[in-house]
């Protein structure tokens, strides 16, 4: 085993026994599923930074790299798409640690011989690495400090600079963490780098994270996000959330995001806007599902099988007549379990606990608390469903910071 930091600067000496450089950097080229391989060195002769591959390297040591050959290098090299280097690339680069959930800093690197060649297989991120990379490890305190070492496949770098490969196992890894947790590491990073990351998610994910994100540093991240990826993210959102978005917009931001839109999630968004955040008005969003009363139980079914993924959440079906006035409810529950053919007018609920749109945020919590609820429909004066919400909705206006 050796740490990059003991290889840094080593004299490199080709078959002559002759000192051609000093190592400056390691190429490492990223395999999928596997640990990244060392590819070969980088030195700098005179003005130029030369490249020798791994092939024509002897013995890599803390001492020395000994060279099989002499001439064998190529000057000026440019690393592949799946190529990087570890001093340029990851030494002292945030990473994410995403079995941990956390952002660290890359202290050291760990390399290992494994078959005829040398791999990355850990990071070391502790204060033990930092006292070997300034030489001073012949202190009495270095050894009885320990390393903290994560595991290479429990890694991704933060930056994408380091080849199309490694920003797509990131992400990988990443999506596979809970939206919460994401949005964690990224208030860890800088503005910079978290914006980049949001911006490379597909609209779905960055949308979830976003809604996520600690409303202190989510103000500032989005002015940074550029308007068309925004616009689309907004698209993917809930209408309530896209509308807090909106109003945590500057208003040149906001004109911008606005004329990206579509059409249908613009008028929306306008018409929801115009309510203040603590009130029922405010809180709703659009996105629920209605059953005309003469429908079926099947014909019911079949619309939430076609329809279910546009909802982030659906409990119950909302029963209309044909000027969309509301009648009464269904649970998912009860559809499940009725005959095919059974009307939903004959399956529904019509005690229907509704919210006018000036109602305020106590009295929605009152309400749900009282009748032990998980959404509530909003109506206007003529008994129109004009959207739900959602317990979610209160607990995040009531405990904003949870």
């Amino acid at each position: 085993m050796i740490f990059f930091s003991q290889l840094l600067r080593v004299p490199i000496i080709d078959n002559k026994q002759e000192t051609v450089g000093r190592l400056k950097d390691v190429i490492v080229k990223a395999q999928e599923g596997e640990y990244p391989k060392v590819h070969g060195v980088i030195f700098q002769e005179r003005k130029h930074l030369s490249f020798i591959p791994y092939q024509y390297i002897e013995t890599l040591s803390r001492g020395e790299i000994t060279l099989n050959k002499s001439n064998c290098w190529k000057v000026d090299y440019q690393p592949e798409n799946d190529e990087f280097l570890l001093t340029r690339d990851v030494l002292d680069q945030q990473i994410f640690d995403v079995k941990g959930i956390r952002v660290v800093r890359v202290n050291d690197l760990q390399l290992v011989k494994i078959d005829n060649g040398f791999s990355i297989v850990g990071i070391d991120v502790s204060n033990k690495a930092l006292l070997r990379r300034l030489g001073l490890s012949y202190f009495p305190l270095f050894t009885r400090m320990e390393s903290k070492f994560i595991d290479w496949h429990n890694v991704s770098l933060v930056k994408g600079s380091v080849g199309s490969l490694q920003l797509k196992t990131t992400h990988e890894k990443l999506q596979k963490l809970h939206p919460a947790d994401i949005a964690n590491l990224i208030e860890n990073l800088t503005l910079p780098e978290s914006t980049k990351l949001v911006q490379s998610f597909d609209n779905e994910t960055a949308a979830e994270v976003l809604g996520e994100v600690d409303p202190k540093y989510k103000d500032t991240l989005l002015e940074h996000i550029n308007p068309k990826s925004l616009a689309n993210i907004m698209e993917e959102m809930p209408t309530d959330e896209a509308v807090d978005v909106l109003k945590d917009l500057s208003e040149n931001k906001r004109i911008q995001v606005f004329r990206r839109l579509g059409v249908r999630k613009a008028k929306t968004l306008h018409k929801l806007s115009g309510y203040k955040d603590d009130i029922a008005g405010g809180l709703m969003t659009s996105e629920f599902m209605t059953i005309h009363r003469d429908s079926t139980a099947d014909e019911a079914i079949k619309i939430i099988r076609k329809t279910s993924d546009q909802y982030r959440s659906l409990y119950h079906v909302f029963v209309i007549d044909d000027d969309k006035h509301l009648l009464g409810v269904v649970s998912i529950r009860t559809l499940l379990l009725s005959s095919p053919k059974q009307k939903i007018v004959d399956l529904m609920s019509k005690v229907v606990r509704t919210l006018r749109l000036h109602t305020k945020s106590e009295d929605i919590a009152r309400l749900m608390t009282k009748y032990d609820l998980l959404s509530m429909a909003v109506v206007d004066k003529q008994k129109v469903i004009r959207g739900i919400v959602t317990v979610d909705d209160i607990l995040r206006l009531l405990i904003p910071d949870a």
